[in-house]
């Protein structure tokens, strides 16, 4: 997006040079002043490049508001995510304290160690559907982000 902004300001650039050429040509030649097309497309072509310059900024700033937004669930989600593997570590440390300390037979053992790695397993499904509508908000915003269309110099859309 911003290499055709860039395309578009160098054509408007170009084009407001042309102009000024003409201009300089016309007053050489004994005019005295510009004439009132020349004046009147310089006019155009410098509205025109100031748009392009506020839908660029509007756009850069919608962007970042964005991705700023984006960045803080993400790290909301990794602190999360740190949360539930130190939640999930105690828990591995308090089953193995109790196995230990009850004495259990090897079945009741076994049936404590399935359940913390069910509960390891939940605690991964809920992190990876966290990661999964964060990385869908940066796709739609991705997405957004190089949806707009630009003007040219003609005030044609491309």
């Amino acid at each position: 997006m911003r290499d055709e902004l860039t395309a578009s300001e160098k054509r408007l650039t170009a084009a407001l040079d042309r102009i000024d050429r003409l201009i300089d040509r016309a007053a050489a030649a004994g005019g005295d002043a510009p004439s009132a097309e020349g004046r009147a497309e310089n006019q155009r072509l410098s509205q025109e490049l100031a748009a392009l310059h506020e839908r660029e900024a509007a756009t850069l700033s919608a962007c970042e508001g964005r991705l700023a937004e984006a960045h803080q669930r993400l790290v909301a989600a990794g602190q999360e995510a740190a949360r539930l593997s130190a939640a999930n570590e105690a828990l591995a440390a308090a089953n193995r304290a109790l196995i230990e300390a009850a004495g259990l037979p090897r079945d009741e053992a076994l049936a404590a160690l399935e359940a913390e790695v069910e509960a390891l397993r939940a605690a991964r499904a809920a992190e990876m559907a966290q990661m999964g509508d964060i990385i869908d908000t940066l796709d739609r915003m991705a997405g957004e982000a190089a949806a707009p269309e630009t003007a040219d110099v003609d005030g044609e859309r491309g």
